[in-house]
């Protein structure tokens, strides 16, 4: 970690605390970590931008919007360049906490030309459900689901569409032409979906942009959008053919069958045994 300005700059992917989990796709880095208690957090800034979701312990920030300590779950954007001391403090005589973090390449972060520009300072994430997006994006990090790459680049996606200027483009009428064809890649992809960035490269524009316009028009994130599809695939596998559910489970992209059936039964009612066997 090199010194510059007389505080360290810590590279891409790199916190102070202790690494439980770590996930690296699509110019991303998620990282579940607990808070290192023998470790003295010191001034530094970050080369990248990242989110911060805290969700346990008193936590010290001094990005706008946020009280100078929290104590409890918190949500923190920093831009790339941010310099900061934002740290853990004891509770009474214990040093602990968890948090996960969200780095974003320079690559990912790069806009097309009607996208917006992301924030230029750091800023708590206070609106309506962006503590829900987040908590999402935990179970999404800890899943074994294929279709979890996904949904963590749609819900990051959706939380950079908060710090993200809204544009004019997006305010026109009716939907665009290239939403057409994001919905035909996911549709053509049930088992094994694509990512984010591959879909909206596909139709010429930013992910964050992607999944800001979708949800305006289509009512839902890409992710939520393919799973019900699949969702949808699988049944009518279970209606129209006899093939096993824990075959029906892996084409249709589950970790197993218990995920399947737990996944089936939260979206209509039933296990997927007593809807074959009522159809």
């Amino acid at each position: 970690m090199p010194a510059a300005h007389g505080h360290l700059v810590l590279p891409f992917g790199t916190f102070y605390g202790m690494v439980e989990r770590r996930i690296a796709e699509s110019g991303m880095e998620f990282a579940l970590l607990d808070v290192d208690p023998h470790r003295v957090v010191e001034r530094h800034s970050h080369e990248e931008a990242h989110v911060v979701f805290v969700l346990d312990g008193l936590y010290v920030s001094s990005a706008v919007g946020a009280p100078p300590v929290s104590d409890g779950p918190a949500l923190i954007f920093n831009p790339a360049g941010t310099t900061h001391r934002d740290r853990f403090e004891a509770r009474g005589r214990t040093m602990a906490g968890q948090f996960l973090t969200i780095s974003l390449a320079a690559s990912f972060l790069h806009t097309a030309e009607q996208d917006g520009a992301l924030a230029l300072r750091s800023i708590a994430l206070d609106a309506p459900g962006a503590l829900m997006t987040a908590r999402r994006l935990v179970e999404a990090c800890v899943s074994r689901d294929r279709g979890s790459a996904l949904r963590r680049e749609t819900l990051t996606a959706e939380l950079l569409g908060l710090v993200a200027t809204t544009t004019p483009a997006e305010k026109c009428l009716g939907a665009p032409q290239w939403l057409r064809t994001a919905r035909q890649r996911l549709d053509d992809a049930l088992g094994e979906p694509p990512s984010l960035t591959e879909v909206a490269r596909a139709c010429g524009v930013h992910p964050v942009h992607l999944a800001r316009v979708f949800r305006q028009y289509v009512g839902v994130s890409p992710s939520d959008y393919h799973r019900t599809r699949r969702l949808l695939h699988a049944r009518s596998l279970l209606q129209g053919t006899q093939r096993s559910l824990s075959d029906i489970a892996l084409h249709c992209g589950f970790a197993d069958q218990a995920h399947f059936t737990h996944a089936f039964r939260r979206a209509f009612g039933v296990t997927p045994h007593a809807y074959r066997a009522s159809a």
